[in-house]
């Protein structure tokens, strides 16, 4: 017996050395080899998920920036690209928890591993919203670029519209030849229609410029040319309206005149043909009587009588034409003809004055003491 005790310690000292353990332990079994060897493989797949996660992450918030100076289409791929990465970092993230499931089984929820995985847990996830939101903010820009693209050609064609508009007006009234009164009407109903075209295309390229103004800074060259540009529309519409609107007085004040002269000419015509018909009677009533018999009281006074109508007459046409002449050319033949039928009726008026003088005279040497006829 006292040879095997000693053995026997021994080799409890060599098993205790093999499983490397001090002090009373159980030895290792089978079982909890397998249960060490799981704990390693989650331990290894999380780490490497969780690396895998934070390498993108990383790309994405220090490495992937938008392009400088690129176009509208390479924004669009590029954004794409971010979306497309996020994308991967929400499958990577999904992994990551998959594995950390795994490994939180073999950990104590008192020890620090397993407090590491809830922090690295918060992290991804504020990571990845705080990359969403960097991702709804890019897209937003795209967006709002889009629109002010859109916005600035819509402008871009009003405004060039509004041009061509103008440009046709300043042709049209440039071309228009106005020699008479139909040409002068058609000319203004030309000009009207012209103006209400550039009226429009104005209006509309001033109302695109205020929309593409709320995609541009405030003070900026951009803002600032765009309201220049409105202001200038809005004066050129008004000058053309105005140029419209003086044309048109001055049609009208035309045809006001013309209206004025025809019916002057009218009255003139008229008081000319009564100053006429007072003419013919009167000399149609001095051939009534012989010589002596116009020495007659009664004759005399008829005489006087028609004398005095023609004479009226002759004035009321006198006057018409001189309300006719300030319609006419002093050179051109009305405005003499005029001056030449005053003459002619001035004339006749002192030849029949001077005749009934004569005959009067003649009366009052006959009968001293009859009455005098004046």
């Amino acid at each position: 017996m006292s040879k095997i005790m000693p053995l026997l310690a021994l080799l409890i000292m060599a098993a205790l050395l093999v499983s490397g353990c001090t002090g009373t332990k159980t030895m290792v079994g089978k079982e909890d080899n397998t249960s060490t060897d799981g704990l390693l493989a989650a331990q290894n797949e999380y780490k490497k998920s969780v690396g895998e996660l934070s390498d993108e992450i990383d790309f994405l918030k220090n490495h992937y920036k938008p392009p400088q100076n690129c176009t509208l289409e390479d924004y669009k791929l590029w954004l794409d690209g971010f979306r497309d990465r996020l994308g991967l970092c929400r499958q990577m993230y999904d992994n990551v928890s998959v594995a950390a499931k795994k490994y939180l089984c073999y950990l104590n929820e008192s020890s620090e591993e397993y407090a590491n995985l809830t922090s690295e847990d918060k992290g991804f996830i504020y990571d990845i919203n705080s990359l969403d939101g960097t991702y709804r903010q890019y897209s937003d820009y795209l967006n709002m670029t889009i629109k002010k693209m859109a916005a600035l050609r819509g402008y871009q064609e009003k405004l060039n519209a509004s041009v061509d508009a103008y440009n046709d007006l300043t042709a049209f009234s440039k071309g228009a030849k106005v020699d008479s009164e139909d040409s002068y009407a058609r000319f203004l109903d030309g000009f009207n229609g012209k103006v209400s075209a550039y009226e429009s295309k104005a209006n509309a390229a001033i109302a695109a410029g205020e929309e593409y103004l709320k995609y541009c800074e405030p003070g900026s060259a951009e803002y600032q040319a765009v309201t220049d540009n409105n202001n200038a529309l809005r004066d050129n519409a008004r000058k053309c309206r105005e140029a419209y609107n003086n044309y048109k007085k001055d049609y009208d004040s035309k045809m006001s005149a013309k209206g004025a002269a025809t019916s002057a000419f009218n009255d003139y015509k008229d008081k000319m043909g009564k100053a006429s018909s007072a003419a013919n009677e009167l000399e149609a009533y001095r051939g009534t009587a012989k010589a002596l018999e116009k020495l007659d009281a009664g004759w005399l006074a008829g005489y006087k009588e028609r004398l005095d109508s023609f004479k009226a007459a002759c004035n009321d046409a006198i006057a018409a034409g001189n309300t006719c002449k300030q319609y006419l050319d002093p050179s051109g033949s009305d405005y003499k003809s005029i001056e030449s039928n005053e003459k002619s009726m001035k004339d006749a008026i002192a030849s029949y004055e001077s005749n009934y003088s004569k005959l009067n005279a003649m009366y009052r040497n006959l009968h001293p003491l009859g009455p005098i006829i004046q």
